[in-house]
């Protein structure tokens, strides 16, 4: 009896992290600044790194990007953190599609994930994410701060 208790909230997890569309929209946002800056890194796209991205309408899961290739994903769940993490690779740097591999952790369904990027700033860019990486969600803007 407790379990049929706890269906309702294990799909609410799971639609969280399988945020979705069929639409596959034209990559759109501001390009400039896209040259590298000498050391083979963009310099725009290094504001992604090494600090916590907070959805600004708190609906999907928080995400972080460490510059050494790891990621991890928490969401809170009725007062429980859940975390997930994986590895990030470019796909398309210069189109900015990322690819998360090897995704695990409590209520997980995908091991892969891609993300494409557009607005990108020092605090805040739009992601689209896709479990295919042809078709992609609606954009989310993600904040540097809660």
């Amino acid at each position: 009896m407790k379990n049929l208790k706890l269906a309702p909230y294990l799909l609410l997890a799971f639609l969280m992290f399988n945020v979705s569309s069929c639409d596959n929209e034209p990559l759109e946002g501001d390009f400039n600044n896209t040259t590298n800056n000498g050391n083979g890194t963009n310099t725009e796209l290094s504001s992604l790194f090494d600090k916590w991205w907070y959805d600004s309408e708190d609906f999907t899961a928080d995400i972080y990007f460490h510059s050494n290739g790891m990621y991890e994903q928490k969401v809170t769940l009725l007062g429980n953190e859940v975390i997930s993490t994986g590895d990030w690779i470019w796909v398309n740097e210069s189109e900015r599609v990322m690819k998360i591999e090897n995704l695990g952790g409590s209520g997980q369904v995908a091991t892969d994930i891609w993300f494409r990027f557009s607005d990108v700033q020092e605090s805040s860019f739009k992601i689209e994410q896709s479990q295919n990486g042809t078709s992609y969600s609606v954009p989310r803007l993600y904040l540097d701060t809660e």
